[in-house]
């Protein structure tokens, strides 16, 4: 089960890749880039959980819960507190 904590951590660094190029230049990719964005730390969340080795769990939670935060819950609360611009 080894492979599981590569894939969690492969996961991470994609998501991690494609939300850096979005946020430089976001009419690069827009919908597609935050779909990937989202998806693959849930992707690599649910992958850590499978690995034996301690490290790579801890590494892939943590990575991918802090994308998955970023990337979705700070975004989506900021919407629940704005006003007008």
């Amino acid at each position: 089960m080894r492979k599981s904590g590569i894939i969690s951590i492969a996961a991470f660094f994609i998501s991690l890749m494609v939300y850096v190029a979005w946020f430089f230049n976001e009419d690069l990719f827009s919908k597609s880039a935050m779909t990937i964005a989202t998806v693959l730390p849930i992707i690599g969340i649910i992958t850590a959980f499978f690995t034996e080795k301690k490290s790579l769990k801890i590494v892939g939670l943590l990575g991918n819960s802090l994308m998955l935060l970023w990337v979705a819950v700070i975004p989506f609360a900021s919407t629940l507190f704005w006003n007008t611009p």
